[in-house]
């Protein structure tokens, strides 16, 4: 096959927004259960790898939500490159364009997944269809994963039971015989082309209050927890975000924290007896997210310490904590993309990003990755989603560039 040009893409990035894959964990009621699951997304890329003559696996991470993997052999398969992307999207509640019905206009295509993440899935898809007719050196997986938008499920599912690697292996995990060591990836996500390398981690976590329930008439009967947590905020934003401010990192900036929702009150007419607060504490390289939780613990005993007697306040343990990574510059991956982006005009400096990604899972378990992709992450989510095409094709090609330049 050859390399890919804006037609190819275009009708596979059609075919791919046209089928609905959004993460079960946005489900609402009302919702049509078709639109959910990454099932036919997944059969739809085993299916077009397959006709391509690739030997592709599915493994089930979860009931119908299944990983597909193909490995392309390379010339001397002394080391392997993992390609990660992933085929679920968010939700579609106020698109302001059909989600499901791909439409290009201006070399632009439009729909639910197009840049993130179904564009990259394009990208790589192509990209290793072009490798096969002129192999690299190395080895190249591509791992099509579930639930990135959620919970990193489909990632973590792959590198224990197919990679077998700590600090996520599931007990007894080994690889597939004759597997090469991964020695870099790149997960697929939209960076203009860009190579990052350094990404936050993300802990969240809930903090409960409870206070005493009274008719509102009498709220001095009451301990109002609405109240005490509004003042929980202040005192935080007071006394924990200067801490914050201080501390930076030249490629992600400062870490940051914000209280994302807010839950609280049994009805207008009654002092509220509970609020419970979520949080987003966002991690730089090096930074733990236990660790962070636990510093902001010190403050919240603090306040904690001045309340009134019936009230008290609970701080939950983390519910997610995502890793922050950071990749060196002297690492095979960014070697062999460094010298891409050079060839191709285009500043190869390394980048940082506030977001996580499957990244930090690769990282985390000793695969030095990138992230990097067609697209700007401003336009993931949007309402108006769109990946350019040119850009898509442009990525593919590169991605190729990038495997026949790896060395191990």
């Amino acid at each position: 096959m050859t390399a890919a040009d804006t037609a190819t893409v275009a009708a596979l990035l059609s075919d791919l927004v046209a089928i609905p894959s959004i993460n079960p964990a946005f489900r609402r009621p009302d919702d049509p259960p078709e639109w959910f699951g990454e099932a036919r997304m997944a059969a739809y890329v085993e299916d077009w790898l397959k006709a391509r003559g690739f030997v592709v696996t599915t493994h089930e991470v979860m009931p119908g939500r299944p990983n597909v993997v193909a490995t392309l052999k390379g010339r001397r398969s002394a080391g392997r490159l993992l390609w990660e992307c992933h085929t679920d999207t968010v939700q579609v509640g106020g698109m302001t364009i059909a989600p499901f019905d791909p439409v290009i206009r201006e070399g632009r295509l439009y729909g639910r997944g197009a840049i993130d993440d179904k564009a990259c899935v394009t990208a790589m898809m192509l990209a290793l269809a072009d490798l096969a007719d002129d192999p690299p050196e190395l080895d190249v997986t591509l791992v099509a994963a579930v639930d990135e938008e959620f919970q990193f499920k489909g990632v973590l599912h792959h590198l224990a039971s197919f990679e077998g690697l700590q600090p996520y292996a599931a007990e007894g995990a080994t690889p597939p015989p004759g597997l090469a060591p991964a020695i870099g990836g790149i997960a697929g996500e939209p960076t203009d082309l860009r190579l990052v390398s350094a990404c936050k981690g993300c802990m969240r976590w809930r903090i409960e209050v409870k206070g005493k329930s009274a008719h509102s008439s009498q709220p001095a009967m009451g301990i109002d927890a609405i109240e005490i947590a509004g003042d929980l905020l202040a005192y935080l934003r007071a006394h924990y975000a200067p801490i914050l401010a201080t501390r930076h990192h030249e490629l992600v900036g400062s870490p940051t924290m914000i209280c994302s929702m807010i839950e609280g009150g049994q009805g207008p007419n009654t002092v509220a007896e509970r609020c419970l607060l979520t949080f987003d504490r966002r991690t730089q390289p090096g930074e733990e997210g236990l660790a962070a939780w636990r510093e902001i613990d010190a403050h919240v005993q603090a306040f904690a310490a001045r309340l009134p007697a019936g009230a008290a306040i609970l701080n939950h343990p983390p519910f997610i904590d995502s890793t922050s990574m950071e990749v060196a510059a002297d690492t095979a991956i960014v070697r062999a993309a460094h010298t891409t982006l050079a060839a191709e005009g285009i500043d190869p400096a390394l980048l940082g990003v506030a977001y996580g990604s499957d990244a930090t899972k690769m990282t985390m378990a000793g695969i030095p990755t990138l992230v990097f992709g067609p697209g700007s992450i401003d336009q993931a989510h949007t309402a108006d989603e769109y990946a350019e095409l040119h850009q898509v094709a442009r990525a593919s090609r590169m991605l190729a560039a990038m495997a026949r330049a790896a060395r191990a």
